[in-house]
């Protein structure tokens, strides 16, 4: 991308499309200094869980290429990726930019990091990527912005390009789990969420022109018992503080008292505790753009 490609992309996003944008959003979590250090716990259990893998797409990165991580919340993720291909470009984006993480003079060669709409990606990425990375955006998206974020992502990958979805599916522990769910699906419906993107996300990849489509599943127990790495405890640690975050719009929207919705998080903490069997299953979903 050229300097004043660059520059008049900035601009833009500081404008009235971001505006609107932040305005219009769906995401039902908080965006400060607290979630920005759950995010690290979760990316470290995720990271875990996934044998260290931060790629899923099978692709080979070189000197030139270009990656985007769209939605790149603190960019946990990009930094990782970033430290395996320092002769990559990446870019990420995010509505909000307040838990950015500060670039050191080297970093900031190959990374750049900007307010953006994921939703509507700069007209002159077109074609630009060869690996789009997303990832968690099940609080944050309607069907219909699934539909548009993918439409997105094919086009500013270039040809022979992939993307790579991570996204969650559900928690299975006992009957506060249960009716944690419940409570969670009419927040999603009445937020205008997508609770089962991971149905969907299948379909969306297919209608947007992407072939190659493969997903994997991949569960993390975090049940109580033999934890001697203490993922199991920081697992429990950064989903239930996911929940926590969504205390907010809960009792915004009249589904559950404070009172109600605090007593729900500690019996939900102390079921998943006290349940070994206690489990939370994500989806990657892999696909390449047409070369």
């Amino acid at each position: 991308m050229s300097r004043s490609s660059e520059t008049s992309f900035q601009s833009k996003l500081h404008g009235d499309d971001l505006a609107q944008a932040i305005e219009k959003s769906l995401y039902v979590l908080p965006t400060d200094e607290q979630e920005s250090k759950r995010l690290a716990v979760q990316y470290e259990v995720l990271r875990h869980g996934f044998r260290g893998r931060v790629v899923f797409a099978p692709i080979e990165l070189h000197a030139g290429d270009k990656v985007l991580d769209s939605g790149v919340g603190s960019a946990t993720w990009l930094l990782d990726c970033y430290n395996a291909n320092k002769d990559v470009t990446f870019h990420g984006i995010d509505l909000k930019t307040n838990i950015f993480p500060e670039l050191d003079d080297i970093q900031k060669q190959r990374i750049h990091l900007g307010p953006g709409n994921i939703l509507q990606l700069p007209n002159d990425w077109t074609s630009n990527f060869q690996l789009v990375n997303q990832r968690l955006l099940i609080a944050a998206l309607s069907k219909e912005m699934w539909n548009t974020a993918v439409d997105e992502i094919f086009r500013v990958l270039a040809p022979g390009g992939w993307v790579q979805l991570l996204e969650a599916s559900h928690c299975s522990a006992g009957e506060v789990t249960q009716r944690h769910f419940s409570m969670l699906q009419d927040l999603f419906v009445k937020r205008g969420l997508l609770l089962n993107c991971i149905e969907h996300i299948p379909n969306v990849l297919k209608s947007a022109g992407f072939d190659k489509i493969t997903a994997q599943s991949l569960e993390i127990s975090f049940g109580g018992g033999e934890d001697e790495d203490g993922m199991k405890a920081k697992a429990r640690e950064s989903f239930i503080g996911a929940y926590k975050g969504m205390q907010a719009p809960v009792v915004k929207m009249g589904i559950r008292t404070e009172g109600e919705y605090t007593k729900l998080m500690e019996d939900l903490e102390r079921e998943w505790e006290s349940n070994a069997q206690s489990k939370v299953v994500f989806y990657t979903f892999v696909a390449q753009k047409p070369a």
